[in-house]
């Protein structure tokens, strides 16, 4: 049944993003449309510049608004009111936010039966407002997202649904439980990898009842999989692996032009945030400076971390050597890997890690935490626990100290890196589509 429709549930699209998420679920869903499936896919904001893709059409909350009728409308109207009443004290903050810091509780619509008219125009303005991302509504716009896509599933009539991450397992369950529709959830990351034992219990909840209502889930490794069933009590045999692939657009460092950069530049891009260790890779720097005095450092990318790390550095007697360049966009991350002489991913839980792949399309050296997905998959590179930085540093000084090591692992990353592919990912994934068709 290849033209069954698929509706896939999001939270952020390419290319406004903040992470590795949306870039996954984007390639995802293209190559399952390639495979001949046709692809609703929603998330709560359409900025406009998204790729048309054949096969994928996108949708936003403005645009399901849109579909529905006058007494769909006015259900959500009533549903604003009774989300904005339930929402517990506890969900004031989220991960994303510095721990501890209180988020302003949206103040939602006001419902009133004697004017539903204004209700729905009132509505109509601030549905658009629910704009995804992690900002102070999240849980406010987590549930009214929920509710809005639950009417969409019931006018479209999805064969299967196929929700990416906890953002949006609330609407998946909910279409589940209204129309019984095949439900599968798709694990980029949980709130363990994210926040360890210290994260969101209300998250854990809503994680946990999404894996026990789902008829299966798929998770992006093995060691998001031990995760799943260790840490929330789900039975391995409901969990299915599709390792996450890389475009095979991206480039080697050459297409992306000559620098004159003469120094060592050690990489590390991703969220600053507790998950990916950046402390670690603070810490192995100050070790990599004594033998290579040379040596540049850069944190590309932003987090609630960002501020302690320039902290350690300059504690560390290291604030000469680094450069931090907040977030960066797929251009910018792309160039900037082929700037540098090695790439760093020391996460303490990394699920899959899309950027050590990325790194090796552009022949550069590759050193990974031991506690990643990716590390299931790849081989030309070295590896290291994440708490090692011994191991870590003699491993990135004997790269830079040793130029035909550093080209050999360089070219052996990149021809590893070109067998490994988002096809090979849409292919495990329509197997399990098949058990439901």
């Amino acid at each position: 049944m290849r033209d069954a429709k698929i509706l896939m549930i999001g939270w952020e699209y390419p290319p406004n993003i903040t992470g590795g998420l949306g870039v996954a679920c984007k390639e995802i869903a293209k190559n399952i449309a390639s495979l001949g499936y046709n692809v609703d896919f929603i998330v709560p904001k359409l900025h406009g510049n998204e790729e048309e893709i054949d096969g994928i059409r996108l949708l936003d909350i403005r645009k399901v608004w849109e579909l529905l009728g006058s007494n769909e409308k006015a259900e959500l109207i009533k549903e604003n009111e009774t989300i904005l009443e339930s929402l517990p004290e506890r969900l004031m903050f989220s991960p994303y936010f510095s721990p501890g810091k209180k988020q302003e509780r949206s103040p939602g619509i006001t419902w009133s039966s004697q004017y539903p008219e204004n209700m729905t125009q009132e509505l109509s303005e601030k549905i658009p407002e629910i704009a995804g991302g992690y900002g102070p509504d999240l849980y406010y716009d987590i549930r009214m997202f929920s509710k809005i896509v639950s009417l969409l599933g019931e006018k479209i009539r999805p064969n299967i649904v196929h929700a990416h991450d906890w953002m949006t397992f609330l609407a998946a369950n909910e279409l589940k439980r209204k129309k019984n529709i095949p439900t599968i959830l798709h694990v980029h990351a949980t709130e363990f990898d994210r926040c360890g034992e210290s994260g969101n219990e209300e998250i854990k909840r809503i994680e946990r009842e999404g894996f026990e209502s789902a008829d299966r889930i798929v998770s992006v490794s093995e060691y998001t999989k031990n995760i799943i069933r260790d840490k929330y009590g789900i039975d391995e045999n409901k969990i299915d692996v599709a390792h996450n692939g890389i475009s095979p657009t991206a480039e080697g460092r050459e297409n992306w032009g000559e620098n004159n950069i003469t120094d060592p530049i050690i990489l590390f891009l991703g969220r600053i945030t507790h998950q990916k260790g950046p402390d670690y890779f603070v810490k192995a720097a100050a070790k990599i400076v004594r033998e290579v005095p040379n040596v540049k450092f850069v944190m590309a990318g932003s987090g609630d971390l960002q501020n302690r790390m320039i902290e350690l550095a300059a504690d560390l007697g290291l604030g000469g050597y680094f450069h931090y360049t907040g977030f960066l966009n797929a251009e910018k991350a792309h160039r900037l890997y082929s700037m540098c002489s090695v790439y760093i991913m020391p996460s303490v839980s990394e699920p899959f890690g899309l950027t050590a792949l990325e790194a090796m399309s552009h022949n550069l050296p590759v050193i990974l935490s031991k506690q990643s997905g990716v590390s299931e998959i790849v081989h030309q590179c070295l590896k290291f626990d994440f708490w090692d930085t011994d191991s870590l540093a003699e491993k990135a000084i004997s790269i830079l100290k040793y130029g035909p090591l550093r080209e050999e692992i360089g070219n052996q990353a990149k021809a590893e890196s070109e067998r490994i592919n988002w096809m090979s990912t849409a292919k495990k994934i329509a197997q399990v589509y098949r058990s439901f068709l």
